[in-house]
């Protein structure tokens, strides 16, 4: 099947692993109703960490949710019309840091509630991310640049050292790139498993970089949108950002890997691994999960200090060791991998350990 661009998709067992796991998550979202406090709180989650992955020093959403009408910026405070994000802060150079920060919640928060959206992703993508863009950035890019193809010559860098991490497309390919990716989430982009397609969604956004400013959280509000879409996020609880916030190095340092390898495979593990993550937080503290460790899996995390960090073959070496147990042997005294595999989905549930990002599924740590 075609893809949005060169890359490869080989899959992969984990992968595949994360797939059902997803799915499986979802489900329990979708049939349960969540509690409006949790709904809030991942609304929040989301928010500040897509802001965070961007660079933004907010915090909460709590004294960052309305600004006065007045200071939109639209109309006249837009007369001498930037050509770019950096641009669009001269016009704001005179606003404290705390009214920057108010638009751009104010923005994301837009962005977060476009479910309206979400038919307009395939019938008319184009336009759906032009919109996206502008709700995303009102208030801090002139509007006549909002959902227009850029002009500047952007890459992304790692601040704290000045280092680029990669470069995006050029300028002037722009408006062909960003027309093929709107081809594919119109045709083949549907016929993906709704993990993957959300995920290359993203990645190919990140690449681009169509717009002057915001694109990363772009990426981030279309990819949620798409998980939507495809009944994998129905009452907005993945909270993928989160995970992705937690190491926002190599979120794009992952994204640099991606475009040398011209394979999405790994790329599409991590972006599953923050899905999945996100869905069981919230559903574990919804309680849909309800998880009864076995003893040996007690016993292994009881040895083990916070942070400390294990591989599949170390959990699997501890548990053909304590195949003796009542309760856990298999029938034939056998190492059985598959139930020692059962049984680290169940220490992820229960919220003990998680996984590490980039790991391939095969390193996890002790919470």
């Amino acid at each position: 099947m075609a893809l949005v661009t060169t890359f490869d998709l080989r899959p992969t067992a984990h992968l595949e692993h994360l797939n059902a796991e997803v799915d499986r998550l979802a489900d329990l979202a979708t049939g349960n109703t969540a509690p409006e406090e949790l709904t809030t709180a991942a609304r929040e989650r989301t928010i500040v960490a897509t802001l965070r992955l961007d660079g933004s020093p907010v915090q909460s959403l709590t004294d960052h949710l309305e600004v006065p009408e007045a200071e939109h910026g639209s109309g006249s405070a837009y007369t001498s019309k930037p050509s770019s994000w950096y641009g669009s802060f001269e016009l704001l150079e005179d606003a404290p840091d705390e009214r920057i920060i108010t638009l751009e919640v104010q923005g994301a928060t837009s962005a977060y509630a476009s479910d309206d959206l979400i038919d307009q992703l395939t019938d008319d993508p184009l336009t759906a991310l032009g919109e996206l863009h502008r709700r995303l950035t009102r208030g801090l890019l002139a509007p006549e640049r909002a959902g227009v193809p850029r002009t500047t010559d952007q890459a992304v860098q790692d601040s704290s050292i000045g280092r680029v991490v990669y470069f995006t497309v050029l300028p002037d390919r722009v408006p062909e790139e960003l027309l093929r990716l709107t081809s594919w989430l119109a045709g083949s982009a549907t016929e993906l498993p709704p993990l993957h397609a959300a995920g290359l969604l993203h990645l190919e956004v990140l690449r681009i970089h169509p717009f002057e400013a915001a694109n990363g959280r772009l990426a981030r509000a279309a990819a949620r949108l798409w998980l939507r879409r495809g009944g994998l996020d129905p009452q907005g609880l993945a909270v993928a950002e989160e995970a992705l916030a937690a190491d926002p190095l190599g979120y794009h340092e992952e994204v640099a890997g991606t475009l040398r390898r011209r394979d999405a495979g790994i790329w599409l593990e991590r972006w599953g691994d923050a899905v999945a993550a996100g869905l069981r937080r919230s559903a574990r503290e919804a309680g849909w999960l309800n998880v009864e460790l076995p003893r040996r899996s007690r016993s292994f995390v009881d040895t083990r200090s916070p942070g400390e960090t294990f591989t599949v073959a170390d959990y699997r070496t501890h548990a053909s060791e304590n195949e003796a147990s009542n309760d856990d042997a298999s029938d034939d005294g056998t190492r059985d991998d598959g139930a020692a595999d059962g049984e680290l989905t169940a220490l992820l549930d229960a919220g003990v350990i998680s996984r590490v990002p980039g790991s391939r599924g095969l390193r996890f740590v002790v919470n």
